[in-house]
């Protein structure tokens, strides 16, 4: 008895918090705006489908948006197989309404293949970074020390729903703000 109650604990403890990543914590605030000025388009070159197709570029899949959240997750995190799906629900009634929007995931999973299959198996409709351009494409700077996890950006690359030092929130909370931002601009 006393193992289950054990095993609730830490479980309830994931679901609250979230999983922790095995990176390290980014502790400074996000300085990218100010100084690459980087477009989305340069973002593109690192973004694969589901099937692992690349995509061109966000422009032709999103028509030019002026946001982007990205989603922190992974296939092994228990409170990211339990947000994906709403997240998902989420996206697929928002994007239609919001064509200057659009989601992409950066994946904290062991591997590509791991990447693809929680891709696949969740129906994530939008495009993820390469898993081994990860690094490369910048996207570590925006993250938080916990999954699941989300931030937006603007066009520039600008944090619009992080904190100072980047502490986890939870992704349910920042639906809720990114829904604010991107309606209150439109």
């Amino acid at each position: 008895m006393k193992e289950i109650v054990t095993g609730f604990v830490v479980f309830s403890l994931f679901v609250l918090v979230g999983c922790s990543r095995e990176t390290a914590p980014n502790t400074q605030p996000s300085t990218k705006s100010q100084s690459s000025g980087n477009s989305f388009d340069a973002l593109s070159k690192y973004l694969v489908t589901t099937e692992g197709g690349k995509v061109s570029t966000l422009s032709k899949r999103a028509g030019n948006p002026k946001y982007i959240a990205i989603y922190y997750s992974a296939h092994w995190c228990p409170p990211c197989r339990a947000f994906t799906p709403k997240l998902v629900e989420w996206y697929n009634e928002f994007k239609p309404k919001h064509k200057d929007f659009e989601l992409v995931f950066a994946s904290s999973d062991k591997d590509e293949a791991a990447m693809l299959e929680y891709m696949t198996e969740m129906k994530m409709p939008w495009p993820a970074i390469r898993f081994s351009e990860k690094k490369e494409s910048g996207v570590d700077e925006y993250a938080a020390d916990g999954i699941p996890y989300l931030v937006l950006l603007n066009a520039e690359g600008k944090n619009l729903t992080g904190t100072q030092g980047n502490e986890w929130q939870p992704p349910a909370e920042l639906l809720k703000k990114i829904e604010k931002i991107v309606e209150d601009k439109k």
